[in-house]
């Protein structure tokens, strides 16, 4: 749906470059994105293991961002896995349950130091707290990777394009 939008309003052409810059490297990139979700996953494991007296819904938050991260990984590779024929739905799924679990997580953080969360009042206005920080970079950086896919500049699918490492 979402290469659809950017299709019909013509973002998707601008930013990648009409297709005359493409970087052909889909292994690199589906590492990257491996990477990205797996050290995500961790640090709100680290976060869920280390803080122990914060609220239960925070902890079920922290657990629900993990599993999320996980199984988007392990669809992703399962995608990867399936390029030789194999059903490919279940990457593109995998990527966007990537993408929402970040997306999500940086949203919650963004509140959490700005309005506050209940029972997490000493966490507002705290933006130097590095999990939180290492969060939004690794969140950010997944994200930026997945739009890159979509529109093109980068090659998650090699047998979309016929291209190999």
């Amino acid at each position: 749906m979402t290469a659809a939008v950017l299709r019909w309003t013509g973002v998707g052409k601008a930013v990648s470059f009409y297709r005359y810059l493409a970087f052909n490297l889909p292994v690199l990139t589906t590492l990257s994105a491996l990477g990205l979700l797996l050290g995500f996953a961790a640090v709100q494991l680290w976060t869920l293991f280390t803080h122990r007296e914060v609220p239960g819904y925070f902890t079920a938050y922290l657990a629900l961002l993990a599993a999320g991260s996980v199984l988007a990984a392990a669809g992703v590779a399962q995608g990867w896995a399936a390029r030789a024929g194999g059903p490919r739905h279940r990457g593109r799924f995998a990527w966007a349950l990537g993408s929402l679990v970040t997306s999500a997580s940086v949203a919650m953080y963004l509140v959490g130091r700005t309005a506050g969360l209940p029972g997490l009042g000493e966490l507002r206005g705290r933006w130097d707290y590095i999990p939180g920080t290492l969060t939004m970079a690794l969140a950010g950086l997944f994200v930026g990777l997945h739009f890159s896919v979509l529109t093109g500049l980068n090659v998650a699918a090699p047998d979309r394009r016929h291209w190999r490492d």
